[in-house]
């Protein structure tokens, strides 16, 4: 059992405001001891993708079939951006940017890598 990349692509969509391009991935993630390295090469292809996509893309869709829950995902994204100006840049970008853990045609969890404000108390 292994971790793969089976979908990366720029498809054009369509809403009531006009066309857009938005990145889709899928990934398998099925081996858990290597889901760091893993989550590593997941994010030089994102990058590799968006920058081969159109300057206006601003939304991302990651759907994850295996052993990590959405929000498992995002945490490793996001510890990873912090200390990638890269990848950073390009999450500042986004509009929509999520993560969809799915078993088979089942919704099992969903996370936003979009930073959440850091809120604070007065």
């Amino acid at each position: 059992m292994s971790n793969a990349i089976h979908n990366l692509d720029t498809k054009w969509f369509k809403n009531a405001s006009g066309e857009f391009p938005a990145i889709v991935m899928g990934l398998n993630i099925l081996d858990m001891t290597s889901v760091d390295s893993f989550v590593d090469q997941v994010i030089q292809q994102f990058k590799n993708q968006r920058m081969l996509s159109p300057p206006e893309t601003a939304h991302l869709t990651i759907t994850i079939a295996g052993q990590i829950t959405a929000e498992q995902f995002r945490a490793i994204w996001t510890d990873r951006s912090a200390g990638d100006p890269i990848l950073k840049h390009f999450m500042s970008l986004m509009v929509l940017a999520d993560v969809l853990h799915i078993s088979g045609q089942q919704l099992l969890d969903r996370a936003s890598l979009i930073a959440r404000p850091i809120e604070r108390t007065p």
